[in-house]
């Protein structure tokens, strides 16, 4: 078997339907929160009871697996590119721990949407629409409350995550020392957690938005804050791997 072969063409091919499932997981995304969810807030009960009967089903299908191929086919390049021996830069030399360092927000960030997807998103939505084709289900307010706010999350990580994956073969760092790139992972791990708690433990009451939650409640607010948070890692990147 020619691996030399596999390790050329596979690539391609990762990379290939990575990008077209990451095509459809955003594109679908960030419909949802910026088209979408104003929209059927707009309009009527009876509309709104049609629309999640109607329109839900389909546009998570191609949200969830959407993410499932980006996910998948990402961690197929990571291999390659990490540890394949014709395509991989020597593991743990300085520029592998620059190429890493870049892919690194990119990876956990695309991760953390990825469970938010499957494990917070389309479990709640999945009883919204049972809902409104007429099971009885609880608590629909806060999880509703739940869902918007792991799907505003993703979009407010969506924004570095895209910035990350095209960094990591287009911005140069030539030079990144082990101490320097053990720093970069845990200011990026504790950036992510802070935000990941957001989603998961701020007040899911449709009636109260507390504070932390504010940046990502309109859609001009989430992509702001999500350019600002880029900005901030960008700003992270130049200071403490340059």
């Amino acid at each position: 078997m020619n691996l030399t072969a596999f390790s050329d063409h596979g690539a391609f091919l990762f990379r290939y339907f990575h990008i077209v499932g990451g095509v459809a997981w955003i594109g679908v995304l960030w419909y949802i929160n910026f088209i979408q969810g104003p929209y059927v807030n707009s309009i009527d009960a009876t509309m709104q009871t049609a629309a999640k009967q109607k329109l839900f089903p389909r546009v998570m299908w191609y949200f969830r697996y959407g993410a499932l191929l980006t996910f998948i086919t990402g961690l197929g390049l990571i291999g390659l590119k990490g540890f394949d021996p014709k395509m991989a830069l020597p593991m743990g030399s300085p520029q592998w721990n620059a190429w890493f360092a870049k892919i690194y927000p990119g990876f956990m960030f695309a991760t953390i949407m990825f469970i938010n997807v499957w494990f917070i998103i389309w479990p709640r939505t999945k009883k919204i629409i049972a809902a409104a084709n007429g099971e009885k289900v609880e608590g629909l307010g806060p999880m509703g409350r739940r869902s918007f706010l792991a799907s505003r999350t993703n979009t407010l990580l969506s924004i570095p995550m895209l910035f990350f994956m095209a960094a990591a073969n287009n911005l140069t760092l030539n030079v990144v020392t082990h101490e320097k790139l053990n720093l970069w992972i845990i200011i990026v791990t504790v950036v992510l957690v802070l935000i990941e708690a957001n989603a998961l433990f701020a007040s899911n009451d449709p009636t109260k938005k507390p504070a932390s939650t504010k940046p990502i409640e309109t859609t001009k607010g989430v992509i702001h804050t999500g350019f600002v948070l880029t900005i901030l890692l960008y700003v992270g990147v130049e200071f403490f791997l340059k």
